[in-house]
């Protein structure tokens, strides 16, 4: 279900095998095996760990006709085993395989962006004409029509999958690689299932990028309104990685869109263990899908900040602070907070003593006094401490906040909230909370107080922030999730790439395991470095293989001197005695 216009609109009902998605059901976890699809064993055995730690569907990539084939004994095998979770098949450029598994499994994901069209490398603008335009969606329909049909016979439910990082060569000749581009080949892939009478379909808009998700999730929903629409929805962020960070991300866009009314079902995409993604999953739907009897998305396009005077180094368009609920934290390593609360006094304090900006303490109920301000301090300009902890309905806040706004109370506002959470808990649920202000451009800075580690606090912060993109304080790594395609360990590597390049804080570094999506899901970072088949990796700077075929064990010192080269290494500090 999602929400517009303040109205709440229901998506449709779906059975997925013995499975209802959709409508009025919980929303769905799922998740995905990282085995090898022809290892039966190994496929049936996480597939049935997955299920046992709370996935409502389990996802098994399918490269060829021969792994298709492959899924009929994983079901047969779990089905001995009296586990029955829906399986679904993920397809890329295997239209044949696509129809095999969709007499087998219960679901099939397909990208538009390569299952008849050729997806975009990026390495020139290629020029489509209208009529080759039109010519494509015509083969596209064509070579489409057999699953659709395939699926009507035997139940088969369709997720169509957009991935901003592998939009079809011909979307993007016409739209570039954006979230319009991404709404785009969704609606059209829609429209040839309508066509054909289908309707058994699942939409997702899938990125790295946690704003673009947000984005694209918002944008189709509104456009599939505006169709009559009303397929249900399946969330996630894309290449999320591993650790807190991945956890920041997931929490920050599948959150925000859950507590927006937008999502049916999720996956948390890790580069771990995929068991270790359920309890992430699980602690998102608990908090967060209630929320869709409450309020409505916003409709903003693209992130624009709100405007808001300067006081010292807080608002207007300086980059947002981090403010610590105390002074413990003064005893953390780099990054340090830019001010310090001390809860019993009405002022920020900078570490260094050099600059005090004095604040007021705002919550819901002071947004309705249209002359609060001038009771609470006069003239004189501070900072507004913004309480979003006091109401449970967030979107209904933010929309309350920008109409105050809007009456011209422009002082620069901290989002704040004390917690009483354990740290894994809340690691996934304030990014969510503090996204659905900060992705609209509100708030000038955070403070999530708790009695956490102040320097764990400290870094779930700057983490938050730099997740919407607002400040980087840290070296960021894009990480698939890995899957039956992966070529080598992307886990263990991208442990090893972090802990040798983490203090390249100026750089993003794409980890990635198969040429099938990788280059493009990594498409923003600075270097890329992606399986091309067994045991070889190929090396990116920004969309371009630079390298190719090198030797995995030698791969990650070419990278260094690949960024040497480029004049982007810096050495690591050396730890302190």
């Amino acid at each position: 279900m999602f929400f517009i216009k303040s109205k709440l609109v229901l998506s449709r009902e779906l059975h997925i095998g013995n499975l209802l998605l959709g409508g009025k059901n919980p929303v769905r976890v799922q998740s995905m095996t990282n085995t090898n699809t022809m290892d039966t064993a190994a496929t049936v055995s996480q597939t049935l760990q997955l299920a046992t730690a709370g996935c409502d569907l389990v996802r098994i990539t399918a490269r060829n006709v021969a792994e298709a084939e492959n899924l009929r004994k994983i079901k047969q095998a779990l089905a001995e085993k009296n586990c029955f979770v829906p399986l679904v098949a993920d397809i890329h450029f295997q239209p044949r395989a696509a129809e095999v598994a969709a007499r087998i499994v219960e679901k099939v994901r397909i990208n538009p962006g390569n299952y008849v069209d050729k997806i975009s490398s990026g390495a020139k603008k290629i020029i489509y004409s209208e009529n080759q335009y039109v010519k494509e969606l015509e083969d596209i329909s064509n070579r489409l029509k057999p699953l659709l049909g395939i699926c009507r016979e035997y139940g088969t439910a369709i997720r169509i999958g957009v991935n901003h990082g592998s939009l079809s060569e011909r979307v993007v000749s016409r739209y570039g690689d954006t979230v319009e581009g991404m709404v785009v080949s969704a609606m059209e892939y829609i429209d040839i299932c309508r066509y054909h009478g289908f309707h058994n379909l699942v939409l997702s808009m899938k990125s790295s990028d946690v704003k673009t998700m947000i984005y694209a999730y918002r944008q189709l929903v509104l456009r599939m309104t505006e169709s009559g629409y009303d397929y249900p929805l399946h969330l996630g962020v894309t290449e999320a990685g591993a650790g807190k960070d991945a956890r920041i991300k997931s929490g920050a866009g599948i959150g925000l869109l859950l507590m927006e009314g937008i999502g049916d079902t999720i996956r948390v995409s890790l580069t771990e263990n995929p068991v270790h993604e359920v309890p992430v999953a699980l602690s998102l739907v608990k908090a967060f899908s209630a929320a869709k009897k409450n309020s409505a998305p916003s409709p903003k396009r693209a992130y624009e900040k709100q405007e808001t005077i300067n006081i010292g180094t807080i608002g207007g368009e300086q980059q947002p602070v981090c403010i610590f609920a105390g002074i413990e934290a003064k005893s953390c390593k780099e990054p340090m907070p830019d001010f310090y609360w001390n809860k019993d006094g009405q002022c920020l304090t900078s570490p260094d003593n050099q600059q005090t900006v004095g604040l007021v303490y705002v919550d819901s109920k002071d947004l309705d006094d249209t002359g609060f301000l001038k009771k609470s301090c006069g003239e004189i300009p501070r900072v507004l401490f913004f309480d979003i902890g006091s109401t449970g309905d967030l979107p209904a806040l933010r929309e309350k906040l920008t109409a105050w706004r809007q009456r011209g109370n422009n002082w620069p506002l901290i989002l704040y909230k004390k917690y009483f959470v354990n740290t894994e808990e809340m690691v996934t649920l304030a990014p969510a909370e503090m996204a659905c202000f900060l992705a609209d451009g509100a708030g000038d800075g955070i403070c999530i107080d708790s009695d956490d580690d102040a320097c764990e606090l400290t870094s779930l912060m700057f983490g938050i922030l730099q997740t919407m993109g607002l400040r980087r304080t840290r070296a960021e790594f894009i990480a698939c999730p890995t899957c039956g395609r992966t070529s080598y360990n992307v886990e263990g590597t991208l442990e090893l790439i972090t802990r040798e390049l983490s203090h390249l804080k100026h750089l993003k570094i794409g980890v990635m395991g198969c040429v099938v999506n990788g280059p493009g899901e990594m498409a923003d970072a600075d270097y890329g470095y992606v399986g091309a088949s067994a045991g070889k990796i190929n090396l990116y700077r920004k969309k371009q293989v630079v390298l190719k075929n090198i030797d995995e064990s030698e791969a990650l010192e070419a990278l260094i001197r690949l960024i040497r080269e480029d004049g982007k290494w810096t050495e690591p500090l050396l730890p302190d005695k």
